[in-house]
């Protein structure tokens, strides 16, 4: 069952090791990201990042999670994905119906980290621009479940709010 998918830029990091793995408690931890997927060490890299408790880090280019998720292997397990742009998360949740709840965190650009310029803040920390917000409102649309939300402990943003910032 797929539990969550979170979009966070880092991917693998403290709060989706410590925070959200605690709280959801996956028995497998599927990062969807294609450059990572592609690279040797990045994907050394974060399987060395797998929380205690999560039997699996899998790191999957789009392509194969698109095939690995809408397959029957993963049914059993709880399973949180993690992805790096609402780009990939709306591209990955329309392929797999399984996804039915989308976790918006901030995303990085590249090598100039967390960029607001042009963008409505939804959450603490959590920016996006207008065509970010089409996409979520599709999925949101659609029957999925799209909120923001930096840790567990801070309040969730449900997509009535959100979409309140874009009115």
């Amino acid at each position: 069952m797929i539990q969550l998918m979170r979009v966070d830029g880092r991917l693998i990091h403290g709060m989706v090791a410590v925070t959200w793995c605690g709280v959801y408690k996956p028995t497998v931890l599927v990062v969807v990201n294609d450059e990572a997927a592609n690279d040797e060490l990045h994907k050394t890299t974060l399987k060395l990042a797998k929380p205690a408790g999560v039997s699996k880090c899998l790191v999957w280019d789009m392509n194969k999670a698109i095939e690995k998720l809408n397959g029957s292997k993963y049914d059993k397990e709880k399973v949180f994905i993690s992805v790096a742009t609402v780009e990939d998360a709306y591209k990955l949740a329309n392929a797999c119906s399984k996804i039915q709840h989308i976790n918006i965190g901030p995303e990085v650009d590249g090598t100039n980290g967390r960029v607001t310029t042009g963008k409505q803040e939804i959450s603490d920390g959590v920016y996006i621009n207008e065509e970010k917000y089409k996409l979520l409102k599709e999925l949101h649309d659609s029957g999925k479940e799209v909120f923001a939300q930096i840790t567990t402990a801070m309040p969730k943003v449900e997509w009535d709010d959100i979409a309140k910032k874009f009115e």
